[in-house]
């Protein structure tokens, strides 16, 4: 059965390599993380001499609780909830040596005392957090032009203090320079400036939901107001109700609706808890005919076509985090989930005996007694429940935003033949004597095939934007199994690339769905 630390030491060894890999050459925030990293390969080896039963759980404290705090931070601050940023970034100080860490945990807690109202203290506060220098120090600035609703200051502190292409490195300042442009009328601007950001936006993998902040004014501004529904309906669902609100009235005014776009910052107005929120839309009111509906230069109104006809492609990406569970991703977890509790009564799900009784895949019964349903009933039974945890949730993860790129029918033809390519190549392989498995259950060689296919999409379309990093990512994951499976003996490297194989080759015979393009991250 599959060890449980054993596969958390083998995470802590591999995540802190590769985070020390990709943060060597940076600074900032990355020096913590590098402190981080070199504190767990430490305390897992010494862990691993003490205690070698736990010593994979010392990564779940030091570097994994850790990284989803941050990230969960990122995600509160980006949603305007402030408060809930700052006492998440504040705990997390304790656990974790990022340099810049309180200087951040003290923007969000200037930026929820704005929210609160007292914007003198909030001033007061940010103060000694601005520079130019720091990520931080940048944020700080930025966010008191905001707070003082100067957007004309903030845009000349951009353009006259900072170096060429700084937003190209510190993302986060991107969506205030985008609103900066609307809030100051240049609109035709704002459109070339989101294009020109948008693929470095979505490379930000990192900072969550970077590209929907960055479309929000810019549909905003143009008076889109389905597709600004449509966005908050989705990507920015979670947004509070002042600020959708605020930006819906903002979408009205450019597309003409002063009346209505008037009613709903009045009614904001007298009716928001959040300050910031609620001075926005009282200097919104002073200026309220400032964003009748005017012209756009013809090459503005070209992009803006293109950013509406454009899906956002997280939600079509390798692995994407946020991509919605589809039809056919959702029937297979069914079904392997029945096949499971169909174990346990029969027997248990680490009994060789119901396993073969349900259809494990054997040598010896496929080619002596010509028992090749096997190929099919072996990829929905697994051996125990971490093993069908762990290829649930790659499926889960992997598979929705694959079969959106290419369709629910072709997705499903994929994931078995994957998985047939690869229970083929394990007999082939033990009729060739270079493997001796006995018993074989499992989804992982078609969730390997998945990751084949987006490989081979890729390849196919090797010169669309990103496509090089993408490729590379998928080298990565690739290695990574391979590198698994060696320390493994549980684990059949031979399904795992046979799957592989397969889905790459499939990859390459068939093409996305169209209108729909393709990305991977």
């Amino acid at each position: 059965m599959l060890d449980l630390n054993h596969i958390l030491l083998f995470v802590a060894c591999i995540s802190p390599l590769l985070l020390l890999a990709q943060t060597w050459k940076r600074g900032g925030l990355n020096r913590g993380w590098r402190l981080a990293a070199g504190a767990v390969l430490l305390v897992t080896g010494a862990s691993w001499i003490v205690q070698p039963k736990t010593a994979g759980f010392a990564w779940l404290v030091l570097l994994l609780v850790p990284l989803f705090g941050l990230r969960k931070t990122a995600q509160l601050a980006a949603r305007q909830r402030y408060a809930s940023a700052w006492r998440l970034a504040r705990a997390l100080r304790f656990l974790h040596p990022a340099d810049g860490l309180l200087e951040r945990s003290r923007l969000l807690r200037a930026l929820d005392i704005a929210q609160r109202g007292d914007t003198a203290s909030a001033r007061a506060l940010l103060a000694p957090l601005r520079n130019n220098h720091t990520n931080v120090g940048r944020q700080a600035t930025a966010q008191s032009f905001r707070i003082d609703g100067n957007w004309s200051g903030l845009l000349g502190w951009l353009r006259g203090e900072l170096p060429p292409g700084i937003m190209q490195t510190d993302f986060a300042l991107q969506p205030l320079c985008l609103r900066a442009l609307g809030e100051t009328g240049a609109r035709d601007e704002l459109l070339f400036e989101f294009t020109s950001n948008a693929r470095s936006m979505n490379a930000a993998a990192e900072e969550a939901g970077l590209y929907d902040l960055g479309l929000l004014p810019v549909l905003a501004f143009s008076g889109r107001l389905r597709a600004l529904s449509s966005l908050f309906d989705t990507k920015l669902r979670k947004f509070s109700r002042g600020t959708k609100e605020f930006w819906t009235a903002i979408a009205e005014l450019a597309a003409g609706e002063t009346m209505a776009g008037r009613a709903r910052l009045e009614k904001l107005r007298a009716t928001t808890g959040d300050a910031l929120v609620r001075a926005d839309a009282a200097r919104r009111l002073e200026r309220v005919n400032e964003i009748a509906p005017a012209p756009l230069a013809p090459a503005a109104v070209a992009l803006l076509r293109r950013i509406e006809q454009s899906d956002r492609p997280s939600a079509r990406v390798f692995a994407a985090e946020r991509a919605w569970p589809t039809t056919v991703v959702l029937i297979l977890i069914a079904l392997n989930v029945a096949m499971f509790i169909a174990e346990m009564a029969l027997g248990g799900s680490t009994s060789p005996l119901t396993l073969r009784r349900l259809g494990a895949l054997e040598f010896f019964s496929v080619r002596f007694g010509g028992e090749y349903w096997r190929l099919l009933t072996s990829l929905f039974l697994h051996y125990g429940p971490l093993h069908l945890l762990l290829n649930l949730y790659a499926l889960f993860i992997i598979g929705p935003g694959l079969e959106r790129a290419i369709g629910s029918i072709r997705f499903g033809i994929c994931y078995l033949l994957a998985g047939l390519g690869s229970g083929v190549g394990v007999l082939l392989l033990r009729l060739g004597g270079l493997n001796n498995a006995e018993q074989l259950v499992g989804a992982s060689g078609c969730v390997m095939g998945l990751v084949g296919v987006w490989a081979g999409l890729l390849l196919r379309d090797r010169h669309a934007p990103m496509a090089g990093r993408r490729l590379k990512n998928i080298f990565v994951i690739v290695a990574i199994q391979t590198a698994f499976d060696l320390s493994t003996p549980q684990i059949s490297m031979a399904a795992h690339m046979s799957g592989l194989v397969t889905g790459l080759v499939l990859g390459l015979i068939f093409a996305p769905r169209a209108s729909k393009p393709l990305s991977c991250s």
